[in-house]
């Protein structure tokens, strides 16, 4: 890792404790239906989530205003998880925390903008949810090429991409067989901010001579652990309701 990617993994980290700060002290403002209706869980709250959200809606409309469509923000956002994926395998994890860090918000920002403009329709809720898989897929891919020669951490980021998998697929089962499923945890937006603040520690920590291969391996076998529980608790309640 160099100094820059160092810095690039504190100013993320500085970042994120502002905007837990303010999550923290700032009244309850407008509740966004999405959270109601998903819920958060211990891996990420409902007041940062709402907190999340209402700045999503807000750059939404900045970003349709100026004539922006959905498809190009769906677009940028895989090409940035495509960074992000390309920075984790050579080794500079601040990079990867940025480039998913903006991924996740082009995800957020898309189907906000195809509401405000009338566009969204099932073909694009698809297209997001397929570019939502690569982005993943991308990162936990850069995961195994770091982790190269090193059989157990591949092994572990392998678990946490088919966790997070599972889980999206058993949502998807749920919503074709018309049953709500159990809340569960790691959804992807959880798998998002767990991956990002896991590689801008990561980056961080080398700054005082640390490496980053624990804190990622950490990382993915958190997710690797709770997103197949998940998966399974889901796939156990929708077999039981059909």
């Amino acid at each position: 890792m160099t100094a820059t990617d160092h810095q690039a993994g504190i100013a993320l980290i500085a970042g994120a404790l502002i905007l837990l700060v303010i999550a923290t002290l700032r009244a309850p403002g407008a509740r966004h239906a999405r959270v109601l209706r998903e819920g958060g869980t211990a891996f990420l709250g409902e007041r940062l989530m709402h907190l999340g959200y209402g700045w999503i809606d807000t750059l939404a409309r900045l970003c349709a205003r100026a004539g922006l469509s959905a498809t190009t923000v769906s677009w940028l956002s895989l090409a940035l998880g495509l960074v992000a994926g390309i920075a984790a395998g050579l080794g500079r994890p601040g990079a990867a925390a940025w480039a998913l860090t903006l991924s996740g918000l082009g995800d957020g920002l898309d189907g906000a903008i195809a509401r405000l403009q009338g566009t969204a329709s099932r073909g694009g809720a698809v297209l997001d949810s397929a570019l939502d898989r690569y982005v993943e897929f991308f990162l936990f891919a850069g995961l195994l090429f770091f982790f190269r020669g090193e059989p157990l951490a591949q092994l572990v980021v392998v678990t946490a991409l088919f966790g997070g998998f599972m889980v999206t697929y058993s949502t998807a089962k749920a919503e074709a067989l018309q049953v709500k499923p159990p809340r569960g945890w790691m959804k992807r937006a959880e798998r998002v901010v767990w991956l990002t603040g896991g590689c801008a520690i990561a980056a961080a920590a080398g700054q005082f001579g640390f490496g980053p291969a624990p804190i990622l391996i950490g990382v993915c076998a958190v997710i690797a652990v709770f997103a197949n529980l998940s998966a399974i608790v889901r796939l156990r309640a929708l077999c039981r309701s059909v």
